[in-house]
C-alpha cells in the first residue's frame, strides 16, 4: 500500500523511480524537439549559441511538460481508474501516491521556469513558456472536455512550440511552417481521438467504460466523422507544403526544386498513419506510435535528404 486510502493496490511491482519517471512521461519530451525547428530549416542552427540555447529551451519546456503531465493525471485519476488501459498509469493504479504527485508536479514546474529564466535568459520567453502553461492548464481543467476543441487546442501546442523556439533562439517562423503545422499536428490530434473511438465502436451504449470517452464530449457514433476530419485537416498540410514550393526562398535554398521530395514523403506519411488507424493499428499515444512507426523513419529520411539536395552547393 502507498498510505492513501483511495488508492488501489499497484497493478505491478515495479519500484518507486520508475513509476515516477513514467508519471513524467519523459517519452513525451519528443514533442519538444519542435522549439528546435525554425533555428534548422532557417539554416541558424550552427550560429554561435544558437544551438546550446534551443537546448535550454527544450528543456525548461520538458520540465514544465512534465508539470502538467503530473497535474492532468491527479485531476483525471478516478475515471482512469475505469478506463481500459489508462488504469495503469502510476496514479491510478497506485504505484505512486497521491500525496507525493503535487511535490513532483511543484518541484518540476519551478525547475522549468528556473531554467527558462537562469539559461534561456529571455524574458519573452518565459512568458511564453508561461502561456504554454496556462494553454495547457486550460486543457487539462476544461477545453479536453469541449468536443473537437480539444483536437484543435492539441494542434496549437505543437505550433505554440515552435514559435517558442523562435522566440527562445531570435530565429523567425515562416507563415509557411506555421500553417503547416497547425494541419499536420491536428490532423495527428485527431489520429488520437481516432484510436479511442476505434476501441469502443462495438460497445453497448449503456456501458459503463464509455464514460471516459463521453466525458470529452465524444460517442462511438463519431468514429466515421473524426476519421474524416484528420484525413482533411493532413491533406491540407499537404497542400501548405506544396503551395510553399512556389514561395521558396533563393537565399536558403540553392535547388528548391528537391524540396518536391519533402511534399512526396509528407504525403505517403499522412496517408500510411491514417490507413494504419483505420485499421485499429495506432494506439492512443500518437507520439509514441509515431516515433516507433518505421513509415515516420523512412520518410524523415526523404525529408532529410530533400533537404540536403535543396541546400547542398553541388556546382562548386
Amino acid at each position: 500500500m502507498n498510505g492513501d486510502d483511495d488508492s488501489p493496490m499497484p497493478i505491478a511491482n515495479r519500484n518507486r523511480l520508475t513509476a515516477v519517471i513514467q508519471l513524467l512521461r519523459p517519452h513525451q519530451w519528443v514533442k519538444n524537439l519542435l522549439v528546435f525547428l525554425a533555428p534548422i530549416l532557417g539554416q541558424q542552427i550552427t550560429a554561435e549559441g544558437i544551438a546550446l540555447t534551443g537546448l535550454w529551451a527544450f528543456l525548461s519546456l520538458s520540465f514544465v511538460a512534465s508539470a502538467v503531465y503530473v497535474l492532468n493525471d491527479l485531476m483525471d485519476v478516478q475515471a482512469d481508474r475505469l478506463h481500459l488501459t489508462k488504469c495503469r498509469r502510476p496514479l491510478a493504479s497506485g504505484e505512486v501516491s497521491l500525496k507525493l504527485a503535487p511535490v513532483i508536479f511543484i518541484t518540476m514546474l519551478v525547475m522549468g521556469f528556473a531554467l527558462a529564466y537562469w539559461f534561456v535568459g529571455s524574458v519573452e520567453y518565459c512568458y511564453a513558456l508561461g502561456s504554454y502553461f496556462a494553454v495547457t492548464s486550460l486543457y487539462t481543467f476544461w477545453m479536453k472536455r469541449i468536443v473537437m476543441v480539444d483536437a484543435l487546442v492539441l494542434g496549437g501546442l505543437f505550433t505554440l512550440r515552435i514559435v517558442m523556439g523562435s522566440v527562445a533562439t531570435g530565429v523567425a517562423s515562416t507563415v509557411w511552417l506555421l500553417a503547416f503545422s497547425m494541419f499536420i499536428f491536428t490532423s495527428i490530434a485527431f489520429g488520437k481521438r481516432f484510436s479511442e473511438l476505434f476501441k469502443f465502436q462495438d460497445v453497448p451504449a449503456d456501458d459503463p467504460r464509455l464514460a471516459s470517452l463521453r466525458r470529452r464530449g465524444y460517442e462511438p457514433t463519431d468514429l466515421l466523422l473524426v476519421e474524416i476530419i484528420g484525413i482533411v485537416t493532413g491533406m491540407i498540410a499537404v497542400l501548405v507544403m506544396a503551395l510553399y514550393m512556389n514561395e521558396a526562398k533563393a537565399e536558403l535554398y540553392i535547388y528548391p526544386q528537391a524540396l518536391w521530395g519533402v511534399v512526396l514523403a509528407v504525403l505517403y506519411w499522412v496517408c500510411n498513419f491514417w490507413m494504419m488507424a483505420h485499421r485499429g493499428k495506432v494506439s492512443e499515444d500518437a507520439v509514441k506510435y509515431i516515433v516507433l512507426d518505421r513509415s515516420s523513419w523512412v520518410s524523415a529520411a526523404l525529408v532529410i535528404t530533400s533537404m540536403v539536395i535543396a541546400i547542398w552547393p553541388f556546382s562548386s
